[in-house]
């Protein structure tokens, strides 16, 4: 009984481990391929031409559209720190030029084109992907610095301002079969550091706040620009050794920042898929 069961094991570890190997070995295969020209995924890219700008502070104030005018702009000028002050022909030149340029450091064939001169009919190696939204959004969060003193908590919070790049990309819309909506976000928010010191009997919060400024923004869509390429590339890569595996991969794939190969049993970072 003990021996069968051993066997059993032994038979079920031995099945297991080539198909791991083999996982491994296709995601492999996929990074190798874009050092062939031959075998590189063709990415066929274009890019929407405007940003949308929205301020989530003032949509969610209670009463804001009935206020006067007056009053509207000044809430409007205390919470708009960004928005107003950058050029959007800037913030979409960086973006564009960042994820291209990531999308060409991984070896894609990357091909700029407007979407309705994307080619009806892909090939395996064929891919479309429409760069369909961006949208600068600011925000306000709170953010508190704590300490313990005899067992009791003393805090101070204060609310920060924050701005959020989202992008919104369509992936292969021409084939129902594979057509995707993808989406990902980077923010960022007042740099507020600080601790709780006690004087004479009493609390105080110290601390340095440093606001958010336009360079943020040019700096989000950089990061954004990078972590959208990165996350195709992944995309395509689970999705290779998916199609290799008959839909049955072991583990997750990621490139990492050396173009290393990294794997994982739980999915990575990646866009949220909304369609």
């Amino acid at each position: 009984m003990i021996r069968n069961l051993f066997t059993a094991v032994c038979i079920l570890v031995s099945g297991f481990v080539p198909l791991a190997v083999q996982s491994q070995n296709f995601a492999r295969e996929f990074i190798e391929n874009q050092k062939d020209k031959s075998k590189t995924e063709v990415v066929y890219v274009d890019f929407v031409d405007e940003i949308l700008h929205t301020n989530t502070t003032l949509s969610m104030m209670e009463g804001f559209d009935e206020l006067d005018a007056e009053t509207k702009d000044l809430l409007t000028k205390k919470y708009t720190l960004v928005s107003d002050k950058v050029n959007d022909s800037i913030l979409l030149s960086v973006f564009k030029t960042k994820f291209l340029s990531t999308l060409n450091s991984f070896g894609f064939d990357v091909r700029e084109c407007k979407a309705d001169s994307f080619p009806q009919t892909l090939q395996p190696n064929e891919h479309t992907l429409q760069v369909a939204q961006f949208e600068l959004e600011e925000f306000v969060v709170n953010d508190t610095i704590a300490a313990k003193d005899n067992n009791q908590t003393i805090s101070y919070t204060k609310l920060l301002s924050g701005i959020r790049w989202n992008t919104w990309l369509k992936y292969n819309t021409s084939d129902t079969n594979t057509c995707l909506i993808f989406f990902a976000d980077d923010e960022t928010t007042d740099d507020f550091f600080g601790f709780i010191e006690k004087t004479g009997g009493q609390y105080y919060a110290d601390y340095t706040l440093t606001k958010i400024n336009p360079n943020d923004a040019y700096l989000l869509a950089h990061s954004n620009a990078e972590l959208c390429g990165r996350y195709f590339f992944n995309f395509l890569m689970n999705r290779y050794v998916w199609l290799k595996t008959s839909g049955n991969p072991t583990m997750y794939y990621s490139i990492g920042r050396q173009g290393n190969l990294i794997s994982d049993d739980k999915p990575f970072d990646n866009f949220d898929v909304i369609q």
